[in-house]
């Protein structure tokens, strides 16, 4: 094996220069160099520490907020602003005085307040108007004392709408029969055995009134045995303006209007100042017929709602009485 000695006088020549170099550059003079040992200057306060900066003195929390930004003070929530105060509320405004109370003597208004009170009352509160009153087509207080003969069918039906005056009563009924048996206008029902019995002669009021007069005469007969029954009927009064009607029994004849006979035979009429006579056989007695006898009725259509029907037999009567209360009425 050879060596390579070229390489190795190669090498061993570099090696040297660079050493020569480096002894040189040693000897060679330079620039010295002063080192100044640090001086470390101790800090007052150790703002690092991990307490709370509240429980620092002042002149820490002093130092650490100038050089630290810690423990500085805490800024101040300034208070609130109070709201301004609410302003008061406007008076209303004044009313003036009126001029009238409408509540004082309101009760006797009409006679205590004076026209002028009543005109502003009216118009600011709705009392003390006064309206005039309506004409009436009918004064109800005159005449009233005689408003059944005096007035006129319309005002005695507007009277009575409106003021309750002028009506006509409720009509009853009175019944004579026999010798005599009497169902009066007070019984409450038709039952004969209720009704008054009459046995004196003489001539009686059957109805007395202002309006209205009937009268009865009453004798007894031999078909009664002495004992009274009715014989005979008169009607009048201020109701028929003077008029006069008579009836009596069959054997009397009598059958009459202000005197004059109603008609000469069986079945007739007669028409006078606001009533009518009718003669016929119609109408259910209130008895019997009696033996021997022909139903004879005499029917009076009267003012007043005043009905008169005459049962007529031989010898008494029978009657029926159907009116309303009269003023002063008797009977």
């Amino acid at each position: 094996k050879r060596l390579n000695y070229t390489c190795m006088f190669i090498g061993g020549g570099v090696g040297v220069l660079l050493l020569v170099l480096v002894v040189i550059l040693l000897l060679l003079p330079g620039t010295t160099t002063t080192t100044t040992p640090m001086t470390t200057t101790a800090l007052p306060f150790n703002c690092m520490t991990m307490d709370n900066p509240d429980m620092w003195s002042p002149a820490k929390k002093t130092y650490c907020c100038a050089h630290g930004g810690k423990g500085c003070p805490k800024p101040t929530t300034p208070a609130p602003t109070p709201p301004p105060p609410t302003p008061p509320k406007p008076k209303p405004p004044t009313q003036p005085p009126l001029p009238y109370d409408c509540g004082a003597g309101v009760a006797n208004w009409e006679a205590g307040w004076s026209d002028a009170k009543k005109a502003w009352c009216c118009a600011h509160g709705g009392q003390g108007c006064t309206t005039p009153k309506p004409t009436q087509p009918y004064d109800c207080n005159a005449g009233f004392s005689n408003w059944q003969a005096g007035w006129s069918d319309g005002k005695k039906e507007w009277c009575c709408t409106h003021a309750a005056r002028g009506c006509t009563p409720a009509s009853k009924v009175c019944t004579l029969w026999g010798d005599p048996h009497i169902i009066s206008f007070d019984q409450m029902d038709t039952d004969k055995s209720k009704a008054y019995s009459f046995y004196g002669d003489g001539d009686f009021w059957l109805v007395k009134s202002s309006t209205v007069s009937i009268q009865g005469r009453f004798e007894g007969t031999k078909y009664t045995e002495g004992l009274a029954a009715t014989n005979q009927i008169v009607v009048g009064g201020a109701f028929l303006h003077g008029h006069k009607i008579e009836v009596g029994t069959l054997d009397s004849g009598i059958l009459t209007v202000d005197g004059h006979k109603l008609t000469a035979g069986f079945h007739g009429s007669y028409s006078g100042h606001g009533f009518t006579v009718r003669y016929d056989d119609s109408g259910k007695v209130p008895d019997v017929i009696p033996e021997g006898n022909e139903k004879r009725v005499v029917h009076m259509d009267l003012p007043l709602d005043v009905k008169v029907t005459v049962f007529q037999w031989k010898n008494y009567l029978d009657v029926q009485i159907e009116m309303g209360k009269q003023p002063g009425q008797d009977g």
